[in-house]
């Protein structure tokens, strides 16, 4: 009998030059602090980016993920995408293809360019095309650009001709005019990048952008930041003209990730029942969480059949990325 797959779909990686220089990177009014353990860019007090060094390590990763019991991981370098010109893109792009290349049965890379930039859509081309890259990583908003801005469509209809998933990562910090009371607390990561998160997906839905791009499949990290939980009360009827049940017509479109290990079993549940069972994959923000077995575990524990646990674990993203 054929095992089943073990797929990690929010899985981090960069460059180990890039983790050695970020200030080549970064913004003026940005600071780099390197620790033992890991760097942190900051502004204005507010930490944007603080990747562990295993993140430029991908041997040590797969050691961890065969501990875990995970059999694959698509790798997508998160946060630092904000970061990340033309040049750096390639640079990205050319090293997930040596890694890719050395892992073959464990890697399933991401192409990354910045998609507002012609020559990044011919980049996107040359990874999917020439290198074999499986899909693409974005993250939600480029400079405060939102996914359904009409400026990200000939980067939309490229994927649409490539046929492959877009997985969105949460930016570094949401796209306000002010911190609106998450300067503190960490709420520009924790509660900042889900509300980001949650507000690009039903955006695309509600401005026509899926009914334009008909192929777009968009995996969103974190359960979609609040989507799963929200989409009723998003679109309530009272308010809108649309059916109560708008956002389900787009829901074989829209796939959310299980990352970070915090969700209990029921909301692992829960965002199975509200998404359908084909449209939750197994993620887990590794390593910048360090919790990579949990990101299993919690799948394992949830009241659902074994069936959809398979799916869940490694069956959805298998298709998605096959």
């Amino acid at each position: 009998m054929k095992k089943s797959l073990v797929i990690d779909v929010h899985h981090h990686w960069m460059p180990e030059e890039h983790y050695r220089r970020p200030e080549l990177y970064v913004r003026p009014d940005e600071e780099v602090i390197h620790e033992p353990d890991r760097f942190r860019i900051r502004r204005a007090g507010v930490q944007l980016f603080s990747p562990p060094k295993m993140t430029a390590r991908i041997d040590e990763q797969i050691k961890a993920m065969d501990r875990a019991g995970v059999d694959r991981a698509v790798l997508h370098v998160g946060v630092w995408l904000d970061w990340a010109d033309l040049r750096a893109a390639r640079v990205i792009n050319d090293r997930m293809a040596e890694v890719a290349a050395q892992y073959p049965d464990r890697i399933i890379p991401l192409a990354h360019v910045p998609p507002l930039d012609p020559e990044g859509q011919r980049e996107l081309r040359r990874a999917v095309v020439d290198l074999g890259f499986k899909g693409v990583g974005i993250n939600t908003h480029i400079n405060g650009i939102l996914l359904d801005d009409e400026r990200l469509f000939p980067f939309y209809k490229i994927v649409s001709d490539l046929e492959v998933p877009i997985v969105v990562h949460p930016a570094s910090e949401l796209p306000l005019a002010h911190p609106h009371g998450m300067e503190q607390f960490n709420l520009t990561r924790n509660l900042g990048r889900a509300f980001d998160t949650t507000i690009n997906i039903a955006r695309l839905m509600l401005s026509g952008t899926l009914d334009r791009f008909p192929k777009l499949r968009f995996v969103f990290a974190h359960m979609g930041g609040a989507f799963f939980a929200l989409k009723n009360r998003l679109n309530p009827s009272f308010w809108d003209r649309r059916a109560k049940g708008f956002f389900d017509k787009y829901k074989r479109r829209i796939f959310v990730d299980t990352a970070p290990p915090f969700w209990s079993p029921e909301e692992i549940r829960f965002a199975v029942h509200m998404m359908g069972e084909g449209q939750v994959v197994m993620g887990s923000d590794f390593p910048t969480i360090g919790l990579l077995a949990n990101s299993v575990r919690i799948i394992q524990k949830a009241e659902t059949t074994a069936r959809i646990k398979k799916k869940v674990l490694g069956e959805n993203a298998r298709r998605l990325f096959g």
